[in-house]
């Protein structure tokens, strides 16, 4: 697969992300043994951005999809395409992570189908292949490819979770909302507004997360 570029799957510029505890330690180390990860915690609190700084600061090409209950297996995997020639195949963005060494992160992953994700399980295992039944290819993962996942446990029900077979095969890193004063200094930062403003903005947001179950 040398005809894929892989610097257009690498981030230029370093995001900001402002650090609350020793969760880079804990991903560097989970990188390093190439353990697959899911980071847990509710919406907007910076689970996104930490893998994106993640994948900049390990230098490593990231593929990032945004899960969807319309998602199907193909979408993660690739199928055939009719073009002049006939039909050829085309690689899904789990697939072309696989091959590349890109770190995958599946964001959001609960609201995917649960018949898709368990195109997932191979992959993070001991056996580390993608088997591609419609093309009749077992792909297996390049030593630099690390599959991420996003959970929001807030969001489960018995309708949209995941299942514990899936779970169970993931270190996870919890996430939470930073400290009212940290949080502010990250939205001065991110948006360029003064501080005061900033901090006003923080505090109409913890009175909405506190509306949970109100309508």
């Amino acid at each position: 697969m040398s005809d894929i570029d892989i610097e257009q799957y690498k981030i230029s510029e370093e995001p900001f992300y402002q650090p609350s505890g020793n969760e880079i330690d804990q991903y560097e180390a989970a990188y390093a043994a190439r353990l697959p990860v899911m980071v847990k915690g509710p919406t907007g609190c910076g689970k996104s951005r930490f893998i994106e700084y993640m994948a900049w600061k390990l230098g490593k090409p990231i593929i990032t999809v945004a899960c969807n209950e319309d998602m199907t297996a193909a979408d993660l995997v690739g199928r055939y395409l009719l073009d002049a020639d006939g039909t050829r195949w085309l690689d899904g963005p789990l697939t072309t992570a696989a091959r590349i060494g890109a770190i995958c992160y599946l964001d959001e992953v609960v609201e995917a189908r649960q018949d898709t994700t368990v195109v997932i399980h191979p992959l993070t295992d001991h056996r580390r292949t993608l088997p591609l039944d419609k093309k009749g290819e077992v792909v297996r993962a390049h030593e630099d490819f690390q599959l991420v996942i996003s959970y929001n446990p807030g969001y489960q029900s018995l309708m949209k979770d995941l299942k514990q077979s899936t779970k169970q095969r993931f270190v996870g890193m919890d996430f939470d909302y930073v400290p009212a004063d940290l949080e502010a200094k990250i939205v001065a930062e991110e948006t360029g507004i003064n501080a005061g403003t900033a901090a006003k903005l923080v505090q109409v947001g913890e009175a909405a997360r506190n509306l949970k179950g109100h309508g």
